[in-house]
């Protein structure tokens, strides 16, 4: 008497939607809506999808387009302050990146004046 075993596989399914895949020019429209800093649930709504689904599939293309976005502003402001002699931007600049001050750093102000008649 001989014994013989089946094995049977059984396929894999998948619950749920399926994944969300953007192609190049869905991503391109993605990072160029990054780029001016609209957030997650805007470009989400822009692009018919959830705010989840940008996050877990898309943050990078979301990353780099804020990281270009923000270059370009920090550009134009550049250019304002320097080729075009913007002098509110060139205080700005210099009171943001190189720490400057309306009040200038006088460590004798606490000091008591001398009393002279």
């Amino acid at each position: 008497m001989e014994t013989t075993t089946e094995i049977t596989t059984v396929e894999e399914v998948k619950i749920g939607r399926p994944a969300h895949q953007f192609d190049d020019e869905q991503k391109e429209i993605l990072s160029k809506l990054a780029e001016i800093q609209c957030t997650n649930k805007e470009m989400a709504y822009i692009m018919g999808c959830s705010v989840e689904t940008i996050r877990r599939h898309y943050q990078d293309v979301v990353e780099l387009g804020q990281a270009r976005g923000k270059l370009a502003l920090r550009k134009a402001q550049w250019r304002n302050a320097v080729e075009k002699d913007n002098v509110t931007m060139q205080i700005w600049l210099g009171k943001n990146i190189l720490k400057q001050t309306d009040a200038p750093l006088d460590e004798d102000d606490k000091q008591i004046l001398p009393w002279s008649d």
